[in-house]
């Protein structure tokens, strides 16, 4: 093949280093029972929203479920309890979900675990 007429030029670096971002899992725990404890720390846009404790999500066929916590006003904490690990490939779309579902449905989320949502795999 020649490819001296440059009739396929490269395309532009789409997948820069400059667009990654170092995000973090929420804080993982152990329970007693087997189960896998995660808490997402989440910081809401608008101080003023009425957010109260509810369950989130719920997959009993997975052992998956997610509740929210209230700290403050704009404090809130996401908690997934997990059959398997945490950071089992079977949880990552419901957690996903389940935060999607608190931005959306609940309060618009500013930051998760301190840093940008849009950083987050749901909100990119």
């Amino acid at each position: 093949m020649d490819r001296s007429d440059n009739s396929m030029s490269e395309a532009p670096d789409e997948y820069s280093v400059s667009y990654l971002r170092k995000t973090k899992w929420g804080d993982v725990r152990k329970l007693e029972d087997g189960s896998w404890e995660t808490t997402w720390s989440l910081t809401l846009k608008q101080a003023d929203a009425q957010v109260c404790e509810s369950v989130v999500l719920s997959d009993p066929r997975i052992g998956f479920e997610s509740h929210l916590a209230v700290v403050s006003p704009q404090d809130v904490r996401l908690v997934v309890i997990t059959s398997e690990h945490a950071m089992s490939a079977v949880n990552y779309q419901p957690t996903y979900s389940s935060l999607r579902i608190v931005n959306d449905d609940i309060a618009e989320i500013e930051s998760i675990q301190g840093l940008p949502k849009n950083w987050y795999a749901p909100f990119r």
